[in-house]
């Protein structure tokens, strides 16, 4: 028996994994007396068991590259790295020595990314995207059909190198419109792989998949913590555009990322405006302490392009605030008086910074186009409850 093997028998890679999740909770959330109101502690022992659970799925399960499977690795039910409400996050492993397809259906998504990462995303912020392919090259037949291979030799066609340390692949499909527009049906297996496997699964597997685990905790949640903090320690209620070459390296290439913060007390309104670009895509939300997107499903905490009213000067006005201000574009807090601000724009031919301010809530009127639309309490109820089904149904195929 090798020791690696022997630390799985034993219980110490088990207790490596606890140890770790420890650290990882304690560090950021119960040892930072910046949380210790009760909002931010019941937040942050959530966001401990999300960060465990996303940690789990990508380290413990999407981890066969020779029978590879996609999973979501964000959505409703867990909230981490401030993602996207627009976007669903797929995720498969790769080796780079193998052959694969991908197929299925397209979908109807406005826009559709697959991106290779060398050597795999849990390795943050060590990993580079070594290859892409989006919807604007990718090839689809007329009835919505279409198969991406990757690796092996090019090929005509749809085709992706891989590299010799390529680990992972990850799917990003954007939505605008939460309600009609569809995800893609999608499969990836490995050209040449036979049924049932070869051997179930090993000791030494489980050991390497769990080592990749610890170093989620010890490594990557400390990169994605301190990208949260460098959000919430700039200049209050600001909004800085990441240069695209920053950006590029984790994300959708060709997207530049808002990361700044809001301060907000009960009795204030923050009002954010924009002038959109010519874009493919824009949108903005609001994060908690820990970089979690405040929840998106059932509050009004993000808009998009699509979702959001521009005024008659061509200008988007937000209003950032803890009760519903009775506007169209009302960005949620979910209660808190200081929170992450992100942002993203897409294939953009300028890059506006964001103007925001802080007003009186009360006044609130005062500093909007006289045209901004009042919203009653059942409109927005309503509005919400389609929000949150729309949601729902999309991420449910």
């Amino acid at each position: 028996m090798t020791e690696r093997e022997t630390t799985v028998r034993d219980g110490r890679l088990f207790d490596d994994v606890v140890d770790a999740w420890r650290r990882f909770g304690r560090g950021i959330v119960f040892d930072d007396p910046a949380t210790d109101t009760p909002l931010l502690r019941a937040e942050g022992l959530r966001f401990a068991t999300r960060y465990m659970a996303a940690g789990a799925l990508l380290s413990m399960e999407l981890a066969d590259p020779h029978y590879p499977e996609f999973a979501r690795w964000a959505d409703t039910t867990c909230s981490w790295g401030i993602d996207n409400p627009d976007v669903i996050y797929t995720l498969a492993a790769v080796r780079g020595d193998a052959v694969y397809r991908i197929f299925g259906e397209r979908g109807t998504s406005h826009y559709l990314d697959v991106q290779v990462h060398s050597p795999h995303f849990c390795e943050a912020p060590d990993y580079r995207i070594d290859s892409n392919i989006d919807s604007r090259s990718l090839a689809v037949a007329g009835d919505g059909s279409f198969e991406l291979f990757v690796g092996g030799e090019p090929r005509e066609g749809n085709w992706l190198p891989l590299d010799a340390d390529a680990q992972s692949l990850c799917v990003r499909q954007l939505f605008c419109d939460w309600e009609t527009e569809r995800p893609a049906n999608l499969m990836i297996e490995r050209v040449g792989a036979h049924y049932p496997p070869d051997s179930p699964l090993t000791e030494t597997d489980v050991r390497a998949r769990g080592e990749r685990l610890v170093r989620w905790f010890d490594k990557a949640g400390v990169f994605w913590d301190l990208m949260c903090k460098r959000s919430l320690e700039t200049m209050p209620n600001t909004l800085p555009w990441t240069a695209l070459a920053e950006s590029a390296w984790g994300g959708f290439q060709s997207q530049a990322y808002g990361m700044g913060n809001f301060r907000c007390a009960p009795d204030e309104a923050v009002v954010l405006e924009f002038t959109p670009p010519t874009a493919h895509y824009w949108s903005f939300g609001t994060g908690n302490y820990y970089w979690e997107t405040v929840n998106w499903f059932s509050r009004q905490s993000s808009l998009n392009c699509h979702q959001a009213r521009l005024d008659d000067d061509g200008v988007f006005r937000a209003v950032i605030a803890h009760r519903d201000p009775g506007v169209p574009n009302w960005l949620d807090t979910g209660g808190h008086p200081h929170g992450t601000l992100n942002g993203r724009l897409l294939l953009a031919d300028a890059f506006p910074e964001p103007m925001l301010r802080v007003v009186a809530f009360d006044s609130l009127r005062d500093h909007l186009p006289a045209s901004t639309p009042r919203v009653d309490p059942a409109e927005r109820s309503e509005q919400l409850r389609r929000r949150r089904t729309a949601a729902h149904l999309r991420n449910r195929h």
